[in-house]
C-alpha cells in the first residue's frame, strides 16, 4: 500500500491538512452533460408519537457553551412528522452531472455555541472542507475516519480555520475531545446526488440521467432504507420513506 505524502503547516490562522493514504484509483464517477434528465424528489416521514427533542448535558465552564441550552440533533422530528438530518443519496451511479462547486463559497463546518453547525455536512471528495472555530475557545476536531486518514487536531481560540480534503467517499463521525457532547457528521460524496433533509423532511435530485436507480437514506440512529426509483426524461418521480422508533 502506497501512502500519500501529507504536509501540515500553519500560516497566520489557517491550517491545511492533506488526508488519504490509499490508492486514488477507486470510486470513479464520470461527470457528463445530462440531456433531458429527470428529477427525483423524496420525503422522510415519522410514524408514531413525535419524540421529544432533548437538551444536551453541558459539562464545561467555557462561556459559549452556556449561552443557551444546546439541543440534541441526533433525532429531529417536526410537529407535522417530518424527519430532519437524514442523508439521502443515489447508490451506484457512475455517470451524471458535475458537482456545482463555487470556489468563492467554500463548504464549511463551524464550531459555534459549542455545537457543530451544520450537524451533517456533505462535501465532494477532493474538495476542501473548511472547519471553523467561531467560539474563540479551545476546541479539538476529532474525525473518526475509516477510509480516509483519521484526524485529531486541536483548534485553540486563535486558530479560526482548518482546511481538510478527503480522497474517499464515506461517512465520518466528528467529535470534540474538549467538549464531549459535541457531535456531527461529514459525508464525503463521490457524486453530486446527495442531500440532507431539513425540517420539512424533503430532498431533491435534479438532472438525473434517465434510468432505474436505488435511492438510499441514512439516519445516524435509525439506520438505512432503500427504494427503487425510475428517473424519466424530463419527468419527476417522488419517493417516500417512513422512519419510526426502534
Amino acid at each position: 500500500m502506497r501512502k500519500s505524502m501529507c504536509s501540515f503547516g500553519v500560516v497566520a490562522v489557517v491550517v491545511s491538512v492533506c488526508l488519504g493514504a490509499r490508492s486514488a484509483g477507486a470510486e470513479k464517477y464520470e461527470a457528463i452533460e445530462v440531456k433531458d434528465g429527470g428529477t427525483i424528489t423524496g420525503i422522510v416521514r415519522w410514524e408514531g408519537e413525535i419524540p421529544k427533542r432533548h437538551k444536551l448535558k453541558v459539562s464545561s465552564a467555557d462561556e459559549p457553551c452556556h449561552a443557551k441550552p444546546i439541543p440534541n440533533d441526533d433525532l429531529v422530528v417536526s410537529k407535522d412528522a417530518k424527519v430532519g438530518w437524514v442523508v439521502a443519496y443515489i447508490k451506484k451511479i457512475d455517470q451524471g452531472k458535475p458537482f456545482d462547486i463555487d470556489p468563492d463559497k467554500p463548504i464549511t463546518l463551524d464550531q459555534k455555541g459549542c455545537r457543530f453547525r451544520p450537524h451533517i455536512v456533505v462535501v465532494p471528495k477532493g474538495q476542501p472542507l473548511r472547519i471553523l472555530n467561531s467560539d474563540g475557545v479551545l476546541h479539538n476536531v476529532h474525525l473518526h475516519a475509516k477510509k480516509n486518514e483519521p484526524l485529531n487536531r486541536s483548534m485553540p481560540g486563535k486558530l479560526k480555520e482548518l482546511d481538510v480534503t478527503f480522497d474517499y467517499a464515506e461517512r465520518i463521525r466528528v467529535g470534540c475531545d474538549v467538549h464531549n457532547w459535541m457531535a456531527g457528521w461529514i459525508v464525503v460524496a463521490k457524486h453530486p446526488y446527495y442531500a440532507v433533509t431539513g425540517k420539512d423532511g424533503a430532498f431533491r435530485f435534479d438532472d438525473v440521467p434517465a434510468g432505474n436507480y436505488t435511492v438510499e437514506i441514512w439516519h445516524e440512529k435509525l439506520g438505512k432504507q432503500q427504494a427503487q426509483v425510475t428517473a424519466t426524461p424530463g419527468g419527476e418521480t417522488t419517493v417516500e420513506f417512513v422512519l419510526k422508533q426502534k
